[in-house]
């Protein structure tokens, strides 16, 4: 008798991404973002304990099969970096114009890049809101 392991999924959960039209239009609203050569991201808070992503990829980069494994590699990276990435917070990732990137510069974009555009959402809601903490 042998026992089987069920396979692992290696999926980024549907509570983890922003849908929705309302969605974007509230962190584009923000008006927060920072950028690298591979990305620029937007970033406002949400009230949930883990962050969400939403992703652009612009006709421009490709064939939509390009496309798509662009947006495959975005969400990957996404997943692998969840715990080093600023808790709360929604994230739209706009993919730039680059050769053939891997994984592994995706990983550091999205960690790095995020991080700084959290720090611009919080200078900005404190000059916004100074009575906050």
């Amino acid at each position: 008798m042998s026992t089987k392991n069920p396979k692992t999924r290696y999926k980024l959960p549907r509570n983890r991404r922003l849908a929705g039209k309302k969605a974007f239009a509230r962190v584009f609203a923000a008006k927060c973002s920072a950028s690298n050569r591979y990305l620029v991201i937007y970033a406002t808070a949400n009230e949930l304990p883990h962050a969400r992503i939403g992703l652009s990829v612009s006709k421009k980069l490709g064939t939509a099969v390009k496309r798509n494994r662009l947006k495959r590699l975005l969400r990957e990276a996404f997943r692998l970096e969840a715990q080093s990435l600023p808790k709360g917070y929604d994230l739209i990732c706009i993919l730039r114009a680059t050769e053939d990137t891997a994984l592994e510069s995706y990983r550091t974009a999205i960690r790095s890049v995020s991080a700084r555009a959290v720090e611009r959402y919080e200078s900005w809601s404190r000059m916004r809101d100074p009575d906050k903490p």
